[in-house]
């Protein structure tokens, strides 16, 4: 099996491992603090400036520690001891995730591969098999995601902002200066919700993949 059938098999066993922690794990009170912490609740109503800023606020509430200091990934695999080798491994690279900024140094779009680098952990370029994200940006741009690294890939969790590669150096310090002004304690959400916040003030059109 080659890796980008490897990765659409795997992909959409994450997608509804996403369908069942939120089922499971996400409660309304979870979702309230998600919606406050993001700060897109006015008036008692959810505010969105475009239509996948709901699937924002459902990554937030998986991945983000919201919940007591741990995440309801966290949560899932404590309730779920009965689960297939595949979705261990999924699960284990949820858990360990982080958003973080990339920049594509690579893509080559007939395997859907693209080779990306950390910008903020300045790590070595890793592949990563995502057919949306491969399709989405150009070499040298910047992407804001959370990576679930695999045995033999690494793939997104769904989530990507995007931002042309000019932007970089506005990026990585004015990132820092708003999650300084966040200060939740957790720098995992402060980045997130600074990134939520240049997304919407200098980011490109955001693409969530949807597999079938």
């Amino acid at each position: 099996m080659d890796l980008s059938a490897t990765y659409k098999e795997y992909r959409k066993r994450q997608v509804q491992l996403h369908s069942d922690i939120l089922n499971q794990c996400v409660n309304q009170v979870d979702f309230e603090k998600a919606i406050e912490l993001l700060g897109v609740k006015q008036n008692n109503e959810i505010v969105l400036e475009h239509e996948y800023e709901k699937d924002v606020i459902l990554d937030f509430a998986i991945y983000e520690n919201i919940k007591k200091g741990k995440n309801a990934v966290m949560e899932f695999i404590e309730q779920n001891e009965k689960i297939s080798r595949q979705e261990e491994e999924l699960l284990a690279a949820m858990k360990a995730s982080n958003p973080s900024l990339y920049e594509v140094e690579q893509i080559i779009p007939e395997n859907n591969m693209i080779w990306l680098k950390d910008i903020f952990n300045n790590t070595e370029p890793f592949k990563v098999i995502d057919i949306g994200l491969s399709k989405s940006v150009k070499e040298n741009s910047l992407v804001f995601t959370r990576f679930l690294h695999l045995r033999n890939f690494s793939m997104t969790s769904g989530l990507g902002f995007y931002f042309t590669a000019n932007h970089k150096q506005y990026l990585i310090k004015r990132s820092k200066k708003l999650a300084k002004r966040i200060n939740s304690g957790n720098t995992s959400i402060d980045r997130f919700i600074a990134f939520f916040n240049l997304n919407r003030s200098d980011g490109l059109a955001s693409v969530f993949e949807h597999v079938k």
